[in-house]
């Protein structure tokens, strides 16, 4: 606080110069303690005021430093006056044009201020002002993104480039930090092995699943945090708030320009100048040797004008990326809170009673199947009327929903449970760890039903991934099964992540592509070899193919890209940014494979989509197709994909279940297939086969023959009877016995297993077959419904 103003106060005109005035009043008005500002003291009672010969006006009290400073002469204005001030503008003297100016100049800063837009903070999380970007980080930061858009995606396929780019995304950060490097190297060594598998497996599910992964868990790895919340925030993406101020640390760190550091037009005129040199002497160097041509033709990618330009904008894209994670590697931001907030706790009542009565339920659960899975497949046919892979594959996506779902609530649970008294800790202890040990055997008789449906119906990539999912999901009941003893588990959200990181290298090691032809080619017996499906998967399958026939293997792998396009010659390699690992094992198995037969061809190109493989169809002499060919334009009757258009609703209600089951109609069910047949067969000029597999046993197949005249099908039909009566399997009656309407056929019927129902239409013998269902009279519908669908779409299709 200011001392009161010692000059003397205004006095009035009648007022003689030289008389004193009061104390009291010169000081201005004071509180009990004499303080600036205060209200006068009240004085006694008894004491007769005091005569003034003049009324005079107080003195204005002295300003206060919490007053905005104003110049000498200037009033200040009313409404920021004390309340004994602000009535007293008519005691002073007028204000000369000079002091009028200085109070309008003191009025308009005012307004001014006030007009100020509000700053912006920086970031605190981020603003690290004494930080410095070294020049060489900056560089490598855009010589990474350059790199990047040219190759870690060249057009043959990703590879080695891939690779590259993601140990360079996390090598360049850390070196460029400079410290902190021990804690940090085991997340930035298993985030480069996930980078590492584009170099490795040619599979590209498994390729895209491990970048993925890698690109999420880098930032993690350069700047590690603590708690949950850091952890999820860093992992998705919480780290694009940092990019303003990584580019503010990229521009501190510019050098100044002088003789040894040149400005940017200068370091541009020598990259331009490089760039050039290497341009002509390269060209030169290329045009001299073919073996030197070939390794540039390799490095460089052939790419259009307009490839360059997306590039380019990739490149773009890339910059702040690569130069936002070198930054977050030196600066560390932290989004993990420092105190732990308080939250409610609930009381040990109210964690017991529900979390005891889950537990009751998952322990009756597991006691059923343990019963089931004793009993084995006669206890599920005699109580829920299935076979043992039907029952396994109806449950297994439930129970892995409730695996889930635990996991959910042993957070919340472990969240809200009360852990200051000793009862409280052993209470959650040992509810907790009940039922995460409880959905760890849910989760193996998931595993278990899977396997059980994978014996009967083989193995493929989404099972695979299933299986894998399955694992993790144990191992992280294992981790909460310790942390549940402890009570405190920040290191969980880490252990965590990289026990998912652990598991998906340990998806890329055991090579599932391998995996799956090696099993199904094992289980041939077992399950139905599909070799289209093999021929469809990746270069990491080759090896696993030795164990087919030749003609079979042979067949197999002359549709694969790494086979060679002239038996015995070897296959032009990839780019080298495109390489792997699986793909170059794949072309040097190939190389001596042998031409693939005919019937080969014939058996493959059933199911191919593609315009180059269509069978031309165009000759007009019957006599020039070829046996076991397939026949048919799309959008004809005679092609696979008349198969798509049946409905089957009562086939459906028949079964009980979706008619078209595990598989459906899709292009690579080997029974959707159309083809001339061989007049040696006794079955026809060509034939449409639908085959739609439901679950178990249960199938549905339908048969279109198409004979020259209609008598020669009345007569195919009779020789199909003939054949089927000689059997001695089948009870066999004419169709005319339960369709006064059908001009010929017959039903063949093997009591409660097929149901077969052939009808003769104009040139058509149709065939339609009911395995593992009803085989009385209630059949009969559905196969005639389904006989007349097919006869429409002949004559519709053509």
């Amino acid at each position: 606080m200011s001392e009161p103003d010692s000059t003397p106060a205004p006095r009035s005109a009648d007022e003689p110069a030289g008389e004193a005035r009061p104390a009291a009043e010169q000081a201005g008005p004071r509180g009990e303690e004499g303080r600036p500002g205060d209200a006068p003291a009240e004085r006694p009672a008894a004491e007769p005021p005091a005569a003034a010969p003049t009324a005079e006006p107080p003195a204005p009290p002295a300003q206060s430093q919490a007053q905005p400073p104003v110049q000498q002469g200037v009033p200040v204005p009313q409404h920021e006056r004390p309340p004994l001030q602000r009535n007293i503008l008519a005691a002073q003297q007028p204000q000369t044009p000079a002091q009028y100016q200085q109070q309008a100049q003191y009025y308009q800063q005012m307004a001014a201020q006030q007009r100020q837009p509000p700053v912006l903070l920086p970031n605190p999380r981020w603003h690290r002002p004494h930080l410095h970007a070294p020049q060489p980080a900056v560089v490598l930061a855009f010589a990474v993104a350059l790199f990047a858009a040219w190759s870690a995606f060249p057009g043959d396929g990703v590879g080695l480039g891939m690779a590259l780019t993601g140990i360079a995304l996390v090598a360049v950060p850390l070196a460029t930090s400079g410290r902190d490097l021990l804690p940090r190297l085991p997340g930035a060594v298993l985030v480069a092995a996930l980078w590492s598998v584009a170099a490795i497996r040619d599979a590209g599910w498994v390729v895209a699943l491990c970048t993925l992964a890698a690109f999420a868990l880098t930032p993690l790895a350069l700047s590690p945090q603590r708690r949950i919340g850091g952890t999820a925030i860093t992992v998705l993406m919480g780290w694009l708030e940092g990019i303003a101020e990584s580019f503010r640390w990229a521009k501190g760190g510019r050098p100044s320009k002088d003789e040894r550091n040149p400005g940017t037009i200068r370091m541009l005129w020598t990259a331009g100048v490089t760039v050039c040199l290497l341009l002509v002497f390269g060209g030169l160097f290329a045009a001299a040797d073919q073996a030197f041509a070939d390794l540039v033709g390799r490095l460089l990618p052939d790419l259009s004008p307009a490839e360059v330009i997306l590039r380019l904008f990739l490149a773009a894209i890339l910059v702040p990326i690569v130069l936002t994670w070198t930054y977050m590697a030196v600066a560390r931001p932290v989004w993990d809170s420092d105190e732990e907030r308080e939250h409610r706790v609930v009381s040990r009542f109210e964690l017991a009673i529900p979390m005891g009565a889950l537990n009751l339920l998952f322990a009756a659960f597991i006691a059923v199947q343990a019963r089931v899975y004793f009993g084995g497949e006669d206890y599920v046919m005699d109580t829920a009327g299935l076979t043992f892979a039907e029952y396994a594959r109806r449950g297994f996506w439930q129970l892995s929903v409730v695996a889930v779902l635990a996991l959910a609530v042993i957070a919340i649970a472990a969240w809200l449970a009360p852990k200051r008294a000793k009862g409280d800790r052993w209470t959650v202890r040992i509810l907790l760890g009940l039922l995460a040990l409880m959905s760890m055997t849910v989760v193996a008789s998931a595993t278990f039903r899977m396997y059980t449906y994978t014996e009967t119906f083989g193995l493929t990539r989404l099972r695979v991934w299933i299986f894998t999912v399955e694992f993790w999901l144990a191992v992280l009941f294992a981790l909460v099964l310790v942390g549940c003893w402890g009570l405190r588990a920040t290191w969980l959200p880490r252990a965590v992540l990289a026990s998912g990181a652990l598991t998906l290298l340990g998806l890329a090691a055991v090579n599932p592509d391998a995996l799956i032809a090696r099993f199904n080619i094992e289980h041939d017996g077992e399950v139905d070899l599909d070799l289209e499906y093999l021929a469809e998967l990746s270069a990491d399958a080759a090896p696993a193919l030795s164990g087919l026939s030749d003609e079979d293997r042979e067949c197999v792998m002359d549709y694969q890209e790494y086979a060679p396009e002239d038996p015995g010659e070897p296959e032009d390699p990839r780019d080298l940014m495109a390489w792997n690992w699986g793909f170059q094992r794949a072309q040097d198995l190939a190389a001596d494979i042998g031409e693939p037969s005919a019937g080969c061809a014939v058996q493959l190109d059933a199911y191919r989509t593609d315009d180059e493989y269509y069978y031309d169809d165009s000759s007009e002499d019957p006599d020039d197709a070829v046996a076991g060919a397939p026949v048919g334009e799309p959008g004809t009757f005679w092609h696979w994909d008349t198969c798509a258009m049946y409905d089957l609703d009562a086939v459906t209600e028949l079964f009980g279940t979706a008619a078209n089951g595990d598989r459906g109609v899709v292009s690579d069910d080997p029974s959707q297939y159309a083809e001339s047949l061989d007049p040696a067969l006794g079955l026809g000029d060509r034939v449409l086969h639908c085959g739609y597999y439901g679950p178990g046993t249960r199938y549905l197949m339908i048969d279109a023959y198409e004979w020259g005249t209609a008598d020669q099908a009345v007569a195919g039909s009779e020789a199909m009877r003939a054949a089927d009566e000689s059997e001695g399997v089948y009870q066999v009656s004419d169709i005319a016995a339960v369709d006064a309407e059908a001009t010929a056929g017959y039903i063949a019927t093997l009591e409660g297993q097929t149901y077969q129902y052939t009808e003769v239409v104009d040139r058509l013998v149709i065939t339609v077959t009911l395995s593992d269902t009803a085989t009385d009279l209630s059949a009969r519908p559905v196969c005639d419904d389904l006989a007349a669908q097919t006869s429409q779409f002949y004559y519709e299709l053509g």
